[in-house]
């Protein structure tokens, strides 16, 4: 393993005990051999993260309780992953991400008008910096995921968004990051900007993957050609964007439509 990957793991080692105690877990969580199976499934339902960062974090703690003898440690049902963010395609609708735009502000307001009004990656607005935003030609140089850091790409700045990267931009050093939060905060950021919009409220689940995926649904029933939504997108094909924005399945439930129109009705 590499250093920065120890220095991950350690950091979400030290930062389970804040979290359940934030949760109001009554269990202690300083004895890696007493933590029980209940504490797991509350962080598990009490936090409003991404899949990809409760993997990280469970990876963590998981290896930990294993090295201390902690027979929770062996039972892979303890460790589910919360279902449908990798598996399940869902967007918001043009109303939806006005509401979540209008009803944020701050970092929850930049971050909602990068993901999904220039269909950046969570990763992608976290890498950004004061020095990668050019206001004068309303363009930003995106730094894609990867493992060995991804490719850059140039792309424009979504109108609206603009005003918002000046005003986050304003008075920083070049070297800043636009949004100083690690992946856990930008989602907590995220699930904020759902909570004031009244989104959560009404059971509306909002990912960034959403927020990316309704970008492209809306940009490409707005005329956006599919070459141009790719690109912006960052994808390496044609396919996965069209995959992505779930125009695969589109075509196919008009495909069915049709067909029924041609049939009629069977009941």
């Amino acid at each position: 393993m590499g250093e920065e990957w120890i220095r991950r793991m350690r950091w979400e080692l030290l930062r389970f005990p804040t979290l359940l105690a934030r949760l109001g877990d009554p269990g202690p969580a300083t004895d890696p051999a007493t933590i029980r199976a209940g504490s797991i499934e509350r962080l598990r339902a009490g936090l409003e993260w991404e899949k990809a960062t409760f993997q990280l974090h469970f990876a963590a703690v998981r290896q930990f309780l294993s090295w201390a003898g902690n027979p929770i440690a062996a039972r892979r049902s303890v460790w589910s992953l919360p279902s449908g963010e990798s598996t399940h395609r869902r967007w918001l609708t043009k109303a939806q991400l006005v509401r979540l735009y209008r009803g944020s502000v701050g970092l929850s307001r930049l971050l909602v008008a990068l993901e999904g009004f220039n269909g950046l990656r969570r990763i992608e607005v976290l890498r950004l910096r004061v020095k990668d935003v050019d206001l004068g030609e309303g363009c930003l140089r995106v730094l894609g995921k990867g493992r060995n850091g991804g490719k850059w790409r140039r792309i424009p700045v979504y109108p609206s968004v603009r005003s918002v990267l000046e005003r986050a931009a304003s008075g920083r050093r070049p070297s800043d990051r636009l949004v100083p939060r690690s992946r856990s905060g930008a989602d907590l950021l995220l699930a904020r900007a759902a909570r004031d919009a009244g989104l959560a409220r009404e059971g509306v689940p909002v990912s960034h993957h959403d927020l990316r995926r309704t970008f492209g649904r809306l940009a490409h029933a707005a005329g956006m050609d599919l070459v141009q939504l790719k690109n912006l997108y960052g994808h390496a094909s044609l396919e996965m964007t069209v995959h992505y924005i779930g125009l695969d399945a589109d075509t196919m439930r008009a495909g069915l439509e049709r067909l029924s129109a041609s049939i009629g009705r069977l009941d």
